[in-house]
């Protein structure tokens, strides 16, 4: 789905963690030509992998972690997806395997099994690479209208999602796992961060669930999974963490890789404007905006540690280990002057 280039080489080699035969089974299950071209792209919360069949029809064969995700889960993933889609969001197709059934089970030679989905290949460019600050405005927009398709749409009976709360951000079992597992911050850095998963689990519960502000939301419009497409148009893939949760952490998510740099400000003025221009924003819910870009921190902190065999993971922690400490002073002066 991604326009991100297939690794190559030794890097391949390092990050592609499953048996190509399970692979070539899955690209079977979906009625696609055996000596179509695979190439592992990425390997996060699952892995990916470009597909081109010898007519030259490219598709992304996500291969799901296991455990992660129920199959009913994904179900309801692909049903959200696709009613976004009839509704006028852009988003991947999922294709049907040659049973009729969009998720398919995969088996490699070695007993191994993993559920995986096929989805249409959207080239773009991710929209972290891309300077044009009017794209984050198109990306506000398009939350907008996401979150309002939320709160209009009526669920399937069988619709089922993890929802991030605050039990699963910032809880005493957060679903990423805890932020720091091997205690390697300082004890004084390590008691602000335990005050900063307080604060912002008090802070939540004042702020509350209520539809205006707590609904189904893509969860991880960061990094790769916003793309700005050949003909400009923003979109957005790879639904696997949509679950319930609040629609302001839906922007943190997305601001939080560029805070503390120059142009943040520039970026958020950017993202709630166009929020605002689909979508309703309080300034009063607007102020906690640093609450759930905490939040995030201390959620993505978990992940760097409870997924050490990711790139992505071994890169970020070093940045996030040392960017910690002050952040979280930083949030707790913040929350001082702004009492809850």
């Amino acid at each position: 789905m991604s326009a991100a280039p297939p690794a190559t080489g030794a890097e391949a080699h390092a990050e592609d963690p499953l048996p190509a035969d399970l692979v070539s089974d899955a690209v079977t299950r979906y009625g696609l030509p055996p000596e179509s071209e695979v190439a592992f792209v990425r390997h996060g919360e699952n892995t990916t992998y470009s597909v081109t069949t010898p007519d030259r029809r490219r598709f992304a064969l996500r291969v799901n972690r296991p455990g992660y995700q129920t199959r009913d889960a994904s179900r309801s993933e692909l049903a959200w997806m696709a009613s976004l889609l009839s509704s006028g969001v852009r988003t991947p197709v999922a294709i049907a395997g040659s049973d009729g059934d969009p998720i398919q089970t995969a088996t490699g030679s070695d007993g191994s099994s993993r559920t995986t989905v096929l989805f249409e290949w959207i080239d773009g460019v991710p929209l972290s690479a891309v300077g044009e600050v009017q794209r984050w405005g198109q990306l506000g927009a398009l939350m907008a209208r996401i979150h309002a398709h939320t709160r209009a749409w009526e669920r399937p009976a069988w619709f089922t999602r993890p929802a991030w709360d605050a039990e699963a951000l910032v809880g005493d079992d957060p679903r990423w796992g805890p932020p720091d597992p091997e205690r390697v911050f300082a004890p004084d850095d390590r008691a602000a961060l335990e005050a900063c998963r307080s604060e912002v689990r008090a802070r939540l519960a004042v702020i509350g669930t209520g539809p205006d502000r707590f609904g189904l939301t893509h969860a991880d419009l960061g990094f790769e999974n916003v793309l700005v497409s050949d003909d400009g148009e923003v979109v957005i893939i790879d639904f696997d963490d949509s679950g319930d949760g609040w629609y302001l952490h839906e922007l943190a998510v997305a601001l939080y890789p560029h805070e503390g740099a120059p142009d943040f400000g520039d970026r958020r003025d950017a993202l709630v404007d166009g929020y605002r221009s689909v979508g309703e924003l309080t300034d009063e819910l607007l102020a906690e905006l640093p609450t759930f870009l905490m939040a995030r921190r201390i959620q993505t902190l978990g992940w760097v540690y409870s997924h050490p065999e990711t790139a992505h993971a071994r890169r970020q922690r070093p940045l996030r280990l040392a960017s910690t400490p002050r952040a979280a002073r930083d949030f707790l002066t913040w929350a001082g002057d702004n009492p809850r």
